[in-house]
């Protein structure tokens, strides 16, 4: 019997009533609470009043009120349930209950416990020390299949949970070893031969193989229907396993983007006896060989270990917990104590972070300037007023870049004028067209007050909203839709709106770059025909350019053919900020804005 679940209910529905003031009410009235029979109605009753929740006068006689009086203290009951369900990992229905039956002051209670236990923690398990970094994160997880990721917190966490062949060293811009300890390439370019690495092991024990290697690279470019990331792999034309350790790959053309390629998530190698037996399972409980592994994955809790097996060595930090908040505002959780890690892209305050870092000389910051970009992209294979290139033009002038980050603020930084930010650049234009000027374009465009329909996530609402607004003042008529995130990776979804907005995590090379224009739920699906051979015209000659140089003069030419036709509307960059204490060490934001787990370490010593 969910016995405080009834006083709650009973509670929420009597809120006016004062505590220990009787007030008649029926049984009947009881049954339609609880939705239940009379005679369990009764039995709920009898157990409140034995635990001294409250008191009960039974009434005479079939449909006569009874006296009702209420004693226990429910926000003191909701706080201790809310807590135990967060402390047992339930945070989905904690959450649930708080919002269904907690007011401002009792989530204000449980935030501010909450932000107690978050950060860097270190405590005695077992007569051992163990460090603990818990997060909370205003975003849910869709998969962990690596293969499969598409968000940047997805690829965050698999990151953690996987390795590649090559790794990509993005400060000095090179391929090092990963799971492949040497490789050699054939005199045409053709054919690349790698070496494994001896005894890695899969977190469920069993040693990685060539077999492994040569299925994780089949899974996905055998089945480009199935895997967006496939296009990484279009160049390849057979894998084989040589022997036990050494796998060949042959090219139908030299790639020299080949190795980074290989480098990313998708890329991960994963094990083929585990996926095989269902990749559903293995999306919800990864297995990988990377340096931490999934104790536990539920709705509301992400939990890491450290996988002590790992080729490298195991991580310094023991335990990673990420606690998924999607229901509560950003910046609502306080800023953790002095023993905290956090990252803030997009989600807690940077107003109370700023007052910290002022207030206390042992706190270090760290900031990446840019890491995401907003963005509108319009499906122009679909019906619509999008269609017409005019009022692509319009809506770049309707939506004031400045004006958008002057009226929402937050880590909007500058305007966006591309992937790239130039700063010191003026990213809008020097002389504004008036609004006449602009309506006189919609109506060359022949826009004539057909629906414009948006689609974007809860991560960007606010934009979406300011969006709706200015497009409405210029009497476009706009329906936003503001969908969960899980949604909108389904690409049939895609076939009823105009436009979408979204986020593009920039990391500031080529691959993310080339993944924004060829990747089917990105960009490519919204090209037009002609757009759409441009863009695979100028990834072909990026494939084969050798010069580094060259190679991104193609790309800043194809991000220039994005302006030029409006494709794509760029609107503002973001920054991600992190701060730690000066007792955390090893923190680096990666490319992708977030903390890379495996670096960090506590230093005891400077422990205040």
């Amino acid at each position: 019997m969910m016995t405080v679940l009834h006083f709650l209910e009973l509670r929420s529905f009597f809120r006016d009533q004062k505590a220990h003031a009787p007030f008649p009410v029926t049984v009947e009235r009881l049954t339609g609470i609880w939705h239940c029979t009379t005679r369990y109605a009764k039995v709920i009753i009898r157990r409140l009043s034995e635990l001294g929740w409250i008191d009960w006068q039974s009434g005479r006689g079939r449909g006569h009120s009874s006296v009702l009086t209420l004693l226990a203290d429910s926000e003191e009951m909701l706080l201790q349930e809310v807590r135990t369900k967060l402390e047992q990992g339930d945070v989905s229905e904690a959450m649930e209950w708080l919002n269904r039956f907690g007011d401002t002051t009792v989530k204000n209670r449980i935030m501010d416990w909450l932000s107690e236990g978050m950060g860097f923690t270190t405590q005695t398990v077992s007569d051992r020390l163990e460090d603990t970094l818990r997060l909370p994160v205003y975003r849910g997880i869709v998969t962990l299949d690596p293969a499969m990721t598409y968000y940047t917190f997805d690829a965050q966490i698999a990151g953690q949970l996987f390795d590649t062949l090559v790794e990509y060293d993005h400060e000095r811009g090179v391929i090092t070893p990963g799971i492949a300890h040497s490789w050699e390439i054939s005199g045409d370019g053709r054919e690349w031969t790698f070496h494994l690495k001896k005894s890695i092991l899969f977190h469920h024990g069993r040693e990685l193989t060539a077999h492994d290697v040569v299925f994780s690279l089949d899974r996905i470019r055998l089945h480009p229907e199935r895997f967006e990331s496939s296009w990484m792999y279009r160049d390849i034309v057979h894998t084989e396993a040589l022997d036990h350790k050494t796998v060949r790959v042959r090219l139908a053309e030299p790639n020299s983007l080949f190795l980074r390629f290989l480098s990313t998530v998708p890329a991960s190698i994963v094990p083929a006896d585990i996926v095989q037996s269902g990749e559903a399972e293995f999306a919800r409980k990864p297995v990988g060989t990377g340096p931490f592994r999934i104790s536990r994955f539920e709705d509301g809790i992400c939990v890491l270990e450290a996988f002590i097996g790992h080729f490298r060595g195991r991580p310094q930090l023991d335990r990673v917990e990420v606690l998924i908040l999607p229901d509560v505002e950003p910046g609502r959780l306080k800023e953790p104590d002095w023993t905290s890690v956090l990252t803030s892209y997009g989600d807690p305050s940077r107003a109370q972070l700023e007052t910290i870092l002022r207030a206390n000389g042992e706190w270090n910051d760290t900031e990446m300037l840019y890491a995401c970009c907003n963005l509108l992209v319009f499906h122009q294979w679909k019906d619509g007023p999008q269609n017409h290139p005019k009022f692509r033009e319009a809506l770049y002038h309707i939506l004031d870049r400045e004006q958008l980050i002057a009226d929402l603020g937050g880590d909007r930084t500058v305007p966006a004028r591309g992937f790239r930010p130039h700063p010191d650049e003026i990213a809008h234009e020097k002389s504004r067209l008036t609004r006449s000027e602009i309506m006189a374009m919609l109506k060359e465009s022949g826009y004539q007050g057909e629906v414009f329909r948006v689609a974007s996530n809860p991560y960007h609402k606010e934009d979406a909203e300011w969006i709706r607004a200015r497009c409405e003042s210029y009497g476009i008529n706009i329906t936003m839709d503001v969908k969960p995130i899980d949604e909108l990776t389904d690409y049939a979804d895609w076939q009823q709106y105009d436009c979408r907005l979204f986020g593009n995590v920039f990391t500031g090379d080529e691959v993310c770059e080339l993944e924004m224009y060829l990747q089917k739920n990105y960009f490519l699906a919204a090209f037009d025909p002609q757009t759409a051979q441009a863009v695979n015209n100028a990834a072909e000659a990026i494939f084969r350019e050798p010069e580094a140089g060259r190679r991104q003069q193609l790309l800043e030419e194809l991000e220039d053919l994005m302006r030029q036709t409006r494709s794509i509307l760029y609107l503002v960059h973001k920054k991600s900020n992190a701060s730690f204490h000066q007792s955390v060490r090893g923190v680096t934001l990666n490319p992708s804005g977030w903390l890379d787990f495996d670096k960090i370490w506590f230093h005891p010593q400077t422990t205040p």
